[in-house]
């Protein structure tokens, strides 16, 4: 799960779209937050849903997008081990989610790109 504000600040996607294809256990799922810039300058291709390989990806702040798309329906969000990288508005909003879900702090590591 990876968020930005525009497609011009992500980076490695077609990497990390190669990747997707070669494992079956690798997805790579894009949240722009920016609505404006994804829908008249970037021309956002919405999916669905996590399963639709038609859209380019998904609108909002990634850790809401990770929430509503993924871990609400997740039978045990609190087994999941968690690596989150970002700024720190970003990183307060997720763990503030993920001590919501009842995630033990020893599942979460994290770099802080505001340190």
């Amino acid at each position: 799960w990876y968020g930005g504000r525009s497609k011009r600040e992500l980076f490695y996607t077609q990497d990390f779209r190669e990747i997707e294809q070669e494992y079956d256990n690798f997805n790579y799922h894009i949240a722009l937050s920016d609505v404006k810039v994804a829908k008249e300058v970037d021309h956002w291709k919405i999916k669905e849903d996590i399963n639709d390989k038609k859209g380019d990806g998904f609108i909002g702040f990634i850790h809401q997008v990770l929430y509503d798309e993924y871990l609400k329906n997740h039978p045990e969000p609190e087994e999941v081990e968690y690596y989150l990288c970002g700024p720190p508005l970003m990183l307060q909003a997720a763990l503030k989610m993920l001590d919501e879900l009842g995630v033990p702090d020893e599942n979460i590591a994290f770099d802080d790109f505001g340190s």
